[in-house]
């Protein structure tokens, strides 16, 4: 993969315990309206909260859940805030119903709210229906208002996964940096 370097290889990295880590380095924020139509629901609901401050943040995730759902991890399996602690869960759908951002905006709507309004570190676990798992991590570096993405995938991907994911990601996020941490 062209730009991409692989950083900590040798014994103890994580390639023994079958993951590999996608690290994102973000532009410094600039907020400019996305093209997909239900991540404009994200940003129609921070206006009117008016939230400016974490609205990055929750719409990077967005961003985040729409990329990871379109490589086909459509369950959510645990997501939290920090500070905030644990999100509620999604309700049960069927996998091909409700994209990932859906449960998201519900959330949103919801009395977990509060605890959205003050993150500074977004975390999921979202799932295949073929078993393929992956967490990531959206960070918001206040003073910077800046972001990065950590993503780890487990199984490990192929190298074709691995290669097509970090190409949406690129699409999606325009990163600084990607460094892969097998």
């Amino acid at each position: 993969m062209r730009g991409l370097r692989l950083v900590g290889r040798g014994r103890g990295s994580h390639a023994d315990d079958g993951r590999v880590r996608v690290e994102l380095d973000l532009p410094h924020e600039l907020l400019v309206p996305s093209p997909v139509p239900v991540l404009r629901q994200i940003e129609s609901f921070l206006r009117e909260q008016e939230v400016e401050e974490q609205g990055s943040l929750l719409l990077r995730a967005g961003e985040l859940l729409d990329v990871l759902s379109s490589l086909g991890f459509r369950r959510v399996d645990h997501w939290e805030v920090d500070p905030g602690g644990w999100l509620p869960l999604p309700e049960a759908t069927h996998a091909g119903r409700t994209e990932p951002v859906d449960h998201l905006i519900r959330a949103l709507k919801s009395p977990a709210w509060k605890y959205l309004a003050d993150a500074r570190a977004f975390s999921v676990r979202v799932s295949s229906h073929e078993g393929r798992r992956a967490d990531a991590v959206v960070l918001h570096r206040h003073r910077e208002r800046e972001h990065s993405i950590t993503l780890d995938l487990w199984g490990p991907p192929s190298k074709g996964e691995l290669r097509e994911t970090v190409l949406r990601l690129r699409r999606r996020f325009s990163p600084l940096k990607v460094r892969l941490v097998p």
